[in-house]
C-alpha cells in the first residue's frame, strides 16, 4: 500500500514519560526497563522504572516510561551510506 504522505522518521519524547516514534524504526531491544530502536543513523536507548509498549505498528511506536532513568542517542552510521565528494 502506497503512503499518501511521506513519513520521515520523529522522535517526541513528552513530559519525560511518553515516547512516540513516527516512520521507519527498527526495534533493537525491549525489555521491562528499557528499550531500544534504530531510526536510520542513530540509535536510542531509553531507561525507565518502568517501559510499557502501548502501540506498534510498522510506522508508529508508543512507549509509556515510569521514572525515567537514562536517555542514550549514538550515532551509528551504516557502510554505504557516508557521502563522497
Amino acid at each position: 500500500m502506497k503512503k499518501l504522505f511521506a513519513l520521515h522518521p520523529s522522535i517526541i519524547l513528552d513530559e519525560f514519560n511518553s515516547l512516540r516514534i513516527t516512520g521507519n524504526y527498527r526495534l533493537l531491544a525491549l525489555s521491562e526497563q528499557s528499550v531500544s530502536f534504530q531510526t536510520n543513523d542513530y540509535v536510542m536507548t531509553i531507561k525507565g522504572e518502568d517501559v510499557t509498549v502501548l502501540l506498534l505498528t510498522e510506522q508508529h511506536a508508543h512507549i509509556s516510561i515510569d521514572e525515567l532513568q537514562e536517555v542514550t542517542v549514538r550515532f551509528t552510521p551504516e557502510e554505504g551510506n557516508g557521502y563522497e565528494s
